[in-house]
């Protein structure tokens, strides 16, 4: 047995439940260990709080407390779980092929397809009771293991090299949609399997927008003199994601404007040198950010957010817990991952962000993202 597996089932033990179902989703690819089945990521799982991604299962795992492990999928995934006890079963006979596996009286239940797996618990056994087990493993997938930092690295590194790829192979003129899809063409091209979320390559240029629109990007805008670019993308393969954003700039920038992408790179570079591990807390990484900034005399700039919203941790899903706010209260663990993402908005001029992904070591903390921090003006 694993040590990821143990852990699991000590939670659940602790939690006093006699076994887990998780359908579809992270769960589900946590611990089973298998990241070959490619479940349906929604963009904005855990962002103003997890959601059910799915209405009926294609596949669902069941752990019992006593280390029993199944899983049931459709026969087009029996070979997606490698490694794993696999049977297989249709769409309306889930239920039945459970009903060989699942005892007890107090299953935890997950997010994904969460009201089919309440009704097929309640079928089961009426006496049987549905517990909220989406969260319950949080704490464990919170700190990632080597193999999943290595993963983390891998996408951090390919994302540095897609965004590279589009910047030197911008066209004056191209329209965002343009941009988007050599985007999308790299990446499938060189193997990865699908974005983190919908990808973003803003384009704003100066004078040509009111502050009402300073976050409309429609993607028929082109890329012409004095615009600037606002990167937000992530892309996933073998189950794990990344998530990246920068902002250059197509021509010669304003002296203020050049000097505030500096400041907020080297907000974001200060935030990183700063982490000492198990004692900043997540809560702190915003207001590290917004003091430089404002001791730098940029704070006028500095787009708020709500509840000190700096980022989130990433992994299996982009937006993983806890999230850097002021309403969380953890400290930073060696292994931990987040996505810090800090923003300005000049007004009429551009939308600027920074977005990196950032390694807990035990010593500190490192960007996994290293795109260069002084490349800004890529065309004059």
């Amino acid at each position: 047995m694993s040590e990821r597996r143990t852990r699991i089932l000590n939670v659940i033990r602790e939690a006093g439940l006699d076994g887990v179902l998780y359908a579809t989703g992270p769960n589900l690819q946590y611990v089973s260990e298998c990241t070959k089945y490619f479940w349906q990521r929604s963009c904005m799982n855990n962002i103003g709080g997890y959601r059910s991604s799915h209405i009926l299962p294609e596949a669902v795992l069941w752990l019992s407390a006593e280390g029993d492990c199944k899983i049931v999928c459709i026969p087009r995934l029996k070979d997606d779980f490698p490694g794993c006890e696999v049977t297989t079963s249709y769409f309306d006979q889930m239920e039945d092929t459970l009903s060989f596996f699942v005892k007890g009286k107090k299953i935890g239940i997950g997010g994904d397809c969460a009201e089919w797996l309440k009704r097929a618990v309640k079928d089961l056994d009426p006496e049987a009771e549905a517990v909220d087990a989406e969260l319950l493993l949080k704490d464990l997938r919170k700190v990632k293991d080597a193999q999943e930092i290595e993963q983390l690295r891998y996408k951090a590194r390919f994302t540095d090299q897609a965004i590279m790829y589009v910047a030197e192979h911008f066209t004056e003129g191209m329209t965002m949609a343009e941009a988007e899809d050599m985007l999308m063409r790299y990446c499938m091209e060189n193997g990865m399997e699908d974005f983190s979320f919908p990808p973003t390559i803003g384009f704003k240029t100066r004078g040509t927008f009111t502050p009402e629109q300073n976050y409309d990007f429609p993607r028929t805008y082109r890329l012409l003199p004095n615009t600037g670019i606002a990167f937000d993308i992530g892309f996933v393969k073998d189950g794990y994601c990344s998530d990246w954003g920068r902002t250059l700039y197509w021509g010669k920038a304003p002296e203020y404007i050049k000097q505030g992408y500096k400041v907020l790179q080297d907000a974001q570079v200060n935030m990183i040198n700063s982490i000492v591990p198990y004692k900043t807390n997540v809560n702190e990484t915003y207001k590290m950010i917004t003091d430089y900034v404002d001791a730098h005399g940029y704070g006028q700039y500095f787009r708020v957010q709500k509840h000190g919203m700096n980022g989130h941790q990433i992994g299996i899903d982009c937006h993983e817990f806890p999230m850097l706010t002021d309403l969380e209260d953890e400290v930073m663990l060696p292994g931990m991952v987040f996505c810090s993402e800090p923003k300005m908005m000049f007004p009429g001029e551009m939308y600027m962000r920074v977005e990196d992904m950032v390694l807990v070591t035990e010593t500190g903390a490192e960007s996994l993202s290293l795109f260069p921090r002084d490349m800004f003006e890529i065309h004059s």
